[in-house]
C-alpha cells in the first residue's frame, strides 16, 4: 500500500518525496471525487526518484467539514501555490473530467509563475469553452436526475444499487462541483506547453470532437485519442492510461 501524507489541506503526497530533479505527477480528481479516488494511479506512474501529488478538494475526506469550492479559478490558484511550494523537478499534470479543466487552469497559472509543466494530460474532459451543463440545469436537477447522471457516467461509485445507497451523501458534492464547473469561464488563452487529450471510446459525454477541440487550447505539441470504455475508462485501462501519462503527448494512432 502506498503511503499518504498531507502536505497542505489541498495537496496530498502519495509515496516518497522523490529526488529534487525527479518528475512530480500532479493528479486532479473528477467532480465529486477525492484524493483517495485516484489512489490507484501513483503506484503505476511513479518510478524511483519521482513523486505524486494529488489534489484534495474541500468538502470531502479530511476536509468534509469545509464548505465546497464555488470558484474553479480560486481552487486552481490555491493548488498552484501549493504545487510550487512542494515540488522542484519537472511537472506533469493529469486530471480526469472536471480535473482536466482544473489542470488547464493550474497549468496556465504555473506558467505565469515560472513553473510551466512539462506537459498536461486532460482525461474525459471537454475543452474549457464547451461546458456540458448550464448552472440553471444543475440547480433544477432532482434526485432522480442525479441518479441518472451517475448511471450514465458508468457509475464511478460502484453498482447502481450501491450508488443509490450513498446518493444522499454524494449528490450534494456532485451538485457543488457541477455548479462550479458550469460557472467557470477561462481567463487565460492557449497553453504554451504540450497537451494530450484522452477519453473513453464509449463516453456518453465527451466525444472525439471534444477531445480534438483541446488543440485550440495549446500552442505546444498536441495529441489526442481514446481507449476502450466509458467516462471512467481509465479504471479498466490503468496500465495504458498511466503509460500515456508518463510518455507525454501522443498521436491519436498510438492510443486508439
Amino acid at each position: 500500500m502506498v503511503s499518504r501524507r498531507r502536505l497542505t489541506p489541498s495537496l496530498w503526497r502519495f509515496g516518497d518525496a522523490g529526488d529534487a530533479d525527479g518528475v512530480t505527477f500532479v493528479l486532479a480528481p473528477f467532480a465529486a471525487g477525492s484524493a483517495y479516488s485516484l489512489a490507484d494511479l501513483p503506484p503505476r506512474l511513479v518510478r524511483p526518484g519521482d513523486t505524486a501529488l494529488v489534489i484534495q478538494y474541500p468538502g470531502r475526506g479530511p476536509r468534509i467539514t469545509e464548505p465546497h469550492a464555488t470558484d474553479l479559478s480560486e481552487l486552481a490558484e490555491q493548488a498552484a501555490r501549493d504545487i510550487v511550494r512542494h515540488s522542484t523537478g519537472p511537472l506533469v499534470l493529469a486530471g480526469h473530467s472536471m480535473g482536466g479543466v482544473l489542470c488547464y487552469e493550474i497549468a496556465s497559472l504555473l506558467t505565469a509563475m515560472g513553473r510551466a509543466p512539462a506537459w498536461v494530460v486532460v482525461s474525459a474532459a471537454r475543452p474549457p469553452d464547451l461546458v456540458r451543463i448550464s448552472s440553471e440545469k444543475v440547480l433544477s436537477m432532482g434526485r432522480g436526475d442525479w441518479l441518472a447522471e451517475i448511471a450514465e457516467g458508468v457509475v464511478a461509485m460502484g453498482s447502481p444499487a450501491e450508488a443509490d445507497e450513498v446518493a444522499d451523501l454524494v449528490i450534494p458534492v456532485m451538485r457543488a462541483d457541477y455548479l462550479m464547473l458550469a460557472r467557470y469561464r477561462p481567463r487565460h488563452g492557449p497553453l504554451s506547453v504540450p497537451l494530450l487529450a484522452l477519453g473513453g471510446a464509449a463516453d456518453p459525454w465527451v466525444t472525439d470532437d471534444h477531445l480534438a477541440g483541446w488543440q485550440a487550447w495549446t500552442v505546444g505539441d498536441f495529441g489526442c485519442g481514446t481507449l476502450p470504455g466509458g467516462h471512467f475508462y481509465y479504471r479498466e485501462q490503468l496500465a495504458e492510461f498511466c503509460g500515456a501519462v508518463r510518455s507525454g503527448p501522443l498521436r491519436k494512432s498510438s492510443v486508439n
